[in-house]
């Protein structure tokens, strides 16, 4: 078992309905299924995307919206087969289910601290381990004990990643180009796409396997437009600041998702 208790870092082992280390701390699968590992004063509902976020993000992904990208994550390749996957910042689980079911991966987890985000993802991924935990304050992983973990559209703690990796384990990180979108903001003040490209300094003690643009046009309705914001950080300020945006929308559009595919393995 890879997971690790949060408080002491000692193996935290399924026992019934929860889970529990050597020295006795314990964690209660909840009802929905997913298994919390927030304690203290990490607690509290009100962390994460939304509700809302999350339905919208739902949506999308079962429009096909992000089909070129699945393709993309189907056509990679792994050597030796991957036996243990973990995305961070899983959401409802979309991309997390299509990996583990395209490279037939046994065992996978998911992590999200947005409580919204595990309930759905445990009723949508049951052959997954769902964790609601957060990402930035260190992985509940033993070291060197997984074989690919993936950060799409998420943060990417790096020293944390390259810790949980066995030798020979992949990373794989998908992030926005610049130009990702780039039709919807001239309808909406939409938050700008930094400069998010990995820089090799960070990289240390990673070995680039390959690198991928995915880039391609896609016919959105107002309904799907009206989710992609929705879905967005950038639905706050909207939001807090009173923009009609959903009035601001055209009835259709044509738009372009542009994404990077970076894989790579720890030596």
């Amino acid at each position: 078992m890879s997971l690790i208790c949060p408080l002491c870092r000692d193996a935290l082992l399924p026992a019934g309905k929860s889970y529990r280390c050597g020295k006795g701390h314990s964690f209660d699968l909840a009802k929905e299924g997913y298994l919390s590992l927030l304690h203290g004063r990490q607690k509290g509902d009100g962390r994460g995307d939304s509700k809302a976020m999350m339905l919208a993000r739902d949506r999308v992904h079962r429009a096909g919206v992000f089909d070129p990208l699945l393709q993309a994550l189907s056509a990679l390749r792994f050597d030796p087969p991957l036996r243990s996957v973990l995305e961070l910042g899983c959401g409802e689980g979309f991309f997390l289910g299509h990996v583990a079911r395209a490279h037939q991966v046994p065992v996978s987890y998911g992590l999200d601290l947005s409580v919204d985000a595990v309930k759905l993802a445990a009723r949508t991924q049951r052959q997954s381990l769902i964790l609601r935990a957060d990402l930035l304050t260190g992985l509940p992983f033993a070291d060197a004990s997984l074989d690919l973990v993936q950060s799409i559209f998420a943060p990417r703690p790096l020293a944390e990643i390259r810790r949980v990796l066995r030798p020979g384990g992949h990373a794989l990180f998908i992030y926005p180009q610049a130009d990702h979108w780039h039709e919807l903001r001239a309808f909406l003040p939409l938050a700008g796409i930094g400069e998010e490209k990995l820089q090799a300094a960070g990289l240390a003690g990673f070995v680039p396997v390959s690198e991928e643009a995915v880039v391609t046009p896609r016919e959105l309705t107002h309904d799907l437009l009206t989710d992609l914001v929705e879905m967005s950080p950038s639905i706050h300020r909207l939001e807090r600041d009173g923009v009609p945006w959903r009035e601001q929308l055209p009835a259709r559009l044509t738009a372009t998702l542009s994404v990077r595919v970076m894989l790579c393995r720890k030596p």
